[in-house]
């Protein structure tokens, strides 16, 4: 075989070889990437008055959102208004307070620090107290979970939860 034909032919084995390994790369580079940067999950802190959430994560493509759900329930207690003393337990209530940070990946990676304020200005429930005439007073929130949840511009998604 002269050098021209070995040369045709290490070519045409090579290109048969790279379409056939072509496709199987691109899936791998279009699928998300998106991961916790170190595998460190983000730190998430109750405050008592807010809770925040901070972390770090790559293969994000060119951006992320990154979302704090902050989950909480509070107090109900009824007064009547007859000559009963003191109060008595009502329904508690619950509700969930939520903020988000859009941030702009440096080579794949990108931070995120979000702070949420808990509220403190609670409606209680429907139906809290035995009838309408008693007294709803509505006491201080207990924040009882966080829930992070990071959004990339390749699709990815991550969710992490702390439970306090």
């Amino acid at each position: 075989m002269n050098f021209k034909k070995l040369l045709a032919a290490s070519s045409l084995a090579g290109m048969t070889l790279l379409a056939a390994a072509g496709p199987a790369q691109a899936a791998q580079i279009s699928g998300s990437g998106l991961h916790w940067f170190q595998g460190q999950t983000p730190t998430v802190t109750n405050n008592g008055s807010s809770v925040e959430a901070s972390g770090q994560v790559a293969g994000a493509g060119t951006s992320i959102v990154a979302n704090l759900d902050v989950h909480y329930t509070f107090p109900v207690t009824c007064f009547n208004p007859g000559k009963d003393i003191g109060p008595v337990p009502g329904q508690s209530g619950s509700g969930t307070a939520s903020g988000s940070q859009t941030v702009q990946a440096l080579h794949g990676n990108a931070s995120f620090d979000i702070t949420v304020p808990v509220p403190t200005s609670n409606t209680p429930p429907p139906h809290a107290c035995p009838n309408g005439k008693w007294t709803a007073v509505v006491g201080p929130p207990t924040v009882t979970s966080a829930t992070v949840t990071v959004n990339s511009s390749n699709g990815g998604t991550l969710t992490y939860t702390q439970t306090f």
